[in-house]
């Protein structure tokens, strides 16, 4: 239970909300905001229960770890986590004559600093260091006489052995740069301790930090005296941070590259002030100090990067006066009106310690946001103090420490940035209320708007709830209706499917505002003109204006047409897709290139066919292409043809050709009626490319798909010889083709005759067609040549001389066929021979298998009574018995148990009939045995038995059964197989 003091200390708070109405809402929007419950304090503060051995003299919390200088002379230093441990250091054996001034902690909390300031003649000023670790405090001989009234830690060091560089300022402002640490056991470490500056006046405040990358290292050094905030700031790079701060000197560099020291701010107060910083990752946010009059606040720019380092500060005047003075009590509770005693910063307040009292300064608008006045039971209040590393403020007397817990300090710092025209930060501290990020960009809407920046308080409006009249008209009383148009797209883009009426109103709204845009434009430039309308072309494209567009086409007609603009009503029935108005609108207005634009993009084919026709009189070529582009879309080619056969010029012919050339070669077309008409065209244009088609669809009559009669009749009549050669060969009219392959002058026509006579499979029509070109070519040569006119023999295999003798004149000289019919006898007598020699050799064969058929019927086999059947491996003889000429021998019937199925469906089934058959016929035979009559025939019975064996009569093991059925499986039923298996 709380004890009467406390409770009576909680009547002391006094809270002022800086946005008294914050939950009330905006008065323009439509959201609302219910207060449920109470908004928990900003700050609140908490008595630590700790049962000290003594009073306070000293403390400073940092990283969690309480640091206490006591009355009696003691360090006592405890961990926050773990409050019920602590240690405690005596230290009185150690000061005699000296007293404490002052208790510095690093923000590891691992390194102590304590100050002393001799209490009488004799003595001098002493700095003492008292590692975490240790019990043993231990005086820093090479400061001694140094009143150190400063210390400025280093927030980059980690070690835990090792302060790291840091700097000290004292009462005579001399700065000095030191390291201090434990060496090996328990002996103190003073490394590069010496000078590095010497402002000339009392240091009271004294801060560096550093901030670097993997190029650049950044050092600021703040030193505040009496009267002046000095800066020293270095930039270095090429060098990384673990390497440079850890240098010896480091911080020295930093006063030497600046000699002269640079103040950045006076103080102009009669008491000494004070330095504070505000700590984010150890990087400072921002820093102020305090005087007795105001707090002088700046942030600090995060990069650290800029050369000029500058500090415009910020003055917040102290509040003196009781602005809320606490209730009226009969307790001892004495106003005091003095000026503040420490002070800590935050990310948004600034608390400072009075005498009697804390009070929280807002930072943003300068208002005390906070009071709490402290009852004198509770001691003398000394200083104000906060853990860097975990933000947490502390206020102690001599008697007790207090924990202050700071819960959303940023919740009404959106309204006061807002306030202050900083709607950036003002919409980053709104944590996602609707309510207060509404009024924050009608503020910022509002802002641009009286600045004439309309474009871009259109664009913030459309995100507010702010009236969509009252919006509108702002525009409009101004003239901007292209900000107005800005502020309608948007609205619409935030519009739902289901409202339909202010989707269409809008969208009217919005062409009209184009289209005046366009008009008013068109007159002044045209690349502007342009320009709008690609955006009015992309609007229009809009999927939701689509539609709208289509269910209201007529009033966007209508208006469209009010304005004269028929290139965007043109546009309009693309879009609804009235593609053949479209068309017939450009090809009316001679926009051809236009109109096959808007082709090209049909996907009914339909409208192809209607008005191709009309664009390949005009531009062929760029007809060609769009078809073409199409490529395998369903385009019938032969609803195509009015279209290819516009051939009023060369340049459509080659059109029609090079389209036709794509649809047979590149698609494969098989349509009769298109090959036919391309040989129509390479007949009457393009004669030289006729036999290159013709070749390419082969030479197989039934494989073409063009008609080879029609073809031939073109060529004939054309007189293309070449091409009607090739045909008249394809129809196999073979003596007209050889016949017309001679009209051809020049040697290309007796070689053309010679490559046809050479085609036929038919020897006689072969030696006709050859007889053809020898009568032409001794009619050419006359009888002036004749050993010339003989050539040909050698050409043909198939003629001889005395085919061609006819063909001479009857006075011709003998001995001009002298060589020819010499030849000729040769090669009779060859023939004769070899004729000779090969019934010789027919004779010998004959002779020989007369021999070996011969030796075969006499041929027989032995057996013995011990041999076995190659199947059942019993007795052979004991049955009737097979022997076959490889040696193998089976009984009848093991062997037809194991032909069997091998055998064909066919052959089994015929084995079985003539079985049955053959069963069929002993049956009647020994029936008419046994009534007495004369025996039948046995002929009809040996011939089934001997139809029976042939079949059967093929060695197991050697025979064509078991050839022809290598590739079958041995098991036919794996699915049996497996289940007998298992």
């Amino acid at each position: 239970m709380a004890s009467i003091f406390d409770q009576y200390s909680s009547a002391l708070i006094r809270e002022k909300s800086v946005d008294e109405d914050a939950n009330a809402g905006p008065k323009t929007s439509g959201y609302v905001s219910v207060r449920t419950r109470k908004d928990v304090p900003i700050f609140s503060k908490q008595k630590m229960n700790l049962n000290l051995p003594s009073n306070i003299m000293h403390m400073t919390v940092q990283n969690n770890w309480l640091i206490i200088l006591m009355t009696n002379s003691t360090i006592l230093r405890m961990n926050l986590m773990h409050p019920d441990k602590f240690t405690e250091v005596p230290i009185d054996k150690f000061i005699g004559g000296l007293r404490p001034s002052s208790i510095y902690v690093d923000p590891l909390g691992v390194h102590t600093l304590l100050t002393f300031l001799p209490k009488s003649t004799g003595f001098s000023p002493e700095l003492m260091y008292l590692p975490r670790g240790s019990f043993k405090p231990k005086f820093i001989s090479k400061l001694k006489d140094q009143d150190i009234t400063a210390v400025a830690f280093n927030h980059l060091n980690s070690s835990e052995t090792n302060t790291g560089p840091i700097l000290l300022g004292t009462a005579h402002g001399v700065i000095w740069e030191t390291e201090i640490g434990i060496e090996s056991g328990d002996k103190l470490a003073q490394y590069n301790v010496k000078p590095v500056s010497d402002i000339g006046n009392a240091i009271t405040g004294l801060e560096f930090f550093v901030k670097a990358d993997s190029r650049t290292v950044n050092c600021i050094i703040l030193v505040l005296t009496a009267d002046h905030l000095y800066k020293f700031h270095n930039s270095q790079s090429g060098v990384s941070a673990a390497q440079e701060i850890r240098t010896a000197g480091f911080l020295q560099t930093v006063f030497n590259y600046l000699l002269k020291k640079e103040p950045i701010g006076a103080t102009d107060t009669n008491q000494l002030p004070k330095l504070a910083f505000n700590y984010e990752k150890d990087c400072p946010k921002s820093f102020s100090y305090l005087t007795e009059d105001a707090v002088s606040y700046q942030e600090i720019e995060p990069s650290m990067s800029q050369q000029h380092f500058r500090v415009q500060m910020e003055l917040i005047t102290n509040p003196k006066g009781h602005e809320m003075p606490p209730p009226t009590s009969s307790h001892k509770v004495t106003p005091k009106r003095t000026c503040p005693i420490s002070f800590v910063l935050t990310d948004f307040h600034v608390l400072l310690l009075y005498a009697d009292h804390v009070a929280a300064v807002s930072l943003l608008d300068h208002q005390v946001v906070y009071e709490e006045y402290f009852v004198e039971q509770y001691g003398r209040l000394i200083n104000i103090v906060k853990d860097v590393r975990l933000n947490v403020i502390f206020v102690y007397s001599n008697k007790m420490i207090f924990r202050y817990k700071i819960v959303d300090e940023s919740r009404n710092a959106w309204k006061l940035y807002a306030d202050r025209q900083k709607f950036d930060l003002a919409l980053q501290y709104c944590n996602k209320n609707p309510a207060h990020r509404d009024i924050v960009l009608v503020k910022q809407a509002q802002s641009y708007f009286y600045a004439g920046n309309y474009f871009e308080a259109a664009r913030i409006f459309s995100e507010t709830t702010l009236g969509f009249e009252e919006v509108c008209l702002k525009f409009m009383q101004v003239d901007g209706n292209e900000a107005l148009l800005l502020y309608l797209r948007n609205r619409l883009s935030q519009l739902k499917p289901h409202e339909k009426t202010q989707i269409t109103m809008l969208i009217v709204w919005i062409v009209q505002l184009y289209l005046v845009q366009i008009s008013h434009v068109s007159a002044v430039s045209a690349e502007l003109a342009q320009e709008l309308q690609q955006e009015f072309d992309a609007f229009m494209s809009n999927k939701t204006v689509i539609q709208c567009v289509r269910k209201n086409r007529n009033s966007i007609y209508d208006l469209m047409s009010s304005y004269g603009d028929t290139h965007n009503l043109t546009a309009l029935t693309t879009i609804n897709q009235e593609y053949e108005s479209v068309i017939k609108q450009y090809i009316n207005q001679n926009r051809y290139e236009e109109a096959l634009v808007v082709l090209s993009v049909q996907a009914n084919a339909e409208q192809i066919y209607k008005f191709a026709p009309i664009l390949m009189e005009v531009l062929p070529k760029q007809t060609v292409d769009m078809l073409i582009a199409r490529g395998h879309s369903l385009l019938y080619p032969v609803k195509l043809m009015p279209t290819l056969l516009q051939l009023d010029s060369k340049e459509q012919a080659q059109q029609a050709v090079r389209y036709l050339e794509y649809r047979i070669h590149s698609l494969g077309c098989t349509e009769r009626s298109i090959h036919n008409f391309l040989i129509q065209l390479y007949v009457t244009y393009y004669a030289d490319q006729l036999l290159t088609f013709l070749e390419s669809q082969g030479k197989e009559i039934t494989l073409v798909n063009y008609d080879p009669h029609y073809a031939l009749r073109l060529t004939l009549k054309h007189g293309i010889i070449q091409a009607s050669v090739f045909l008249q060969c394809l129809l196999e009219m073979w003596i007209p083709a050889v016949q017309l392959a001679l009209t051809l002058e020049g040697t290309s026509g007796r070689q053309l005759a010679r490559q046809t006579a050479g085609q036929p499979f038919d020897r006689d029509v072969r030696k006709r067609m050859w007889l053809i070109i020898a009568e032409h070519e001794i009619k050419r040569l006359g009888d002036a040549d004749v050993q010339q006119a003989l050539t040909i023999l050698n050409e043909c295999d198939l003629l001889r001389i005395e085919d061609l003798l006819p063909y001479f004149s009857d006075f011709q000289k003998i001995d001009h066929f002298k060589e020819a019919i010499c030849t000729s006898l040769k090669e009779y007598n060859r023939k004769i021979q070899e004729q000779r020699k090969d019934m010789e050799e027919s004779s010998k064969s004959a002779e020989k298998v007369r021999s070996e058929l011969q030796k075969f019927r006499n041929r027989s086999v032995t057996l013995g009574v011990s041999d076995q059947c190659d199947i059942c491996y019993s007795v052979l003889l004991a049955r009737p018995c097979l022997v076959f000429h490889c040696g193998h021998k089976f009984h009848a019937d093991c062997l037809e148990q194991r032909v069997i199925p091998l055998l064909t469906p066919e052959q089994a089934k015929r084995l079985k009939m003539l079985k049955h058959t053959l069963a069929s016929a002993q049956n009647f035979a020994d029936n008419v045995s046994a009534a007495g009559s004369a025996p039948p025939t046995i002929s009809h019975k040996e011939k089934l038995k001997s139809e029976i064996e042939n079949i059967l009569s093929q060695c197991l093991y050697c025979g064509e059964l078991m050839i022809s059925s290598l590739d079958k499986p041995f098991v036919q039923n794996w699915q049996q197989a497996d289940s007998e298996w298992d």
